[in-house]
């Protein structure tokens, strides 16, 4: 059937610099202590586990990144 097709994918949104870093900072506040930062498309959260070393998260989305760490945190996802 002509209309029986799956929509496009949209097409991923492209953030400037700043509002990258403004999502970033907004991230890190909702999750404390995890420190958030951004490289070569991959939103990377970090914080330092007891003892030693680090607890790394990442995702290509920075949505499903504040899923992981709501989890991580035995808490419900902030919406931003």
């Amino acid at each position: 059937m002509a209309n029986d097709t799956a929509p496009d994918q949209a097409a991923p949104i492209e953030f400037t610099a700043q509002r990258r870093m403004d999502l970033m900072r907004a991230i890190s506040r909702a999750y404390p202590p995890y420190a958030i930062w951004w490289s070569a498309g991959i939103y990377y959260a970090t914080t330092p586990k007891p003892g030693g070393g680090d607890n790394t998260l990442y995702d290509t989305n920075a949505g499903d990144l504040c899923k992981q760490l709501a989890a991580a945190l035995g808490r419900e996802v902030v919406e931003l």
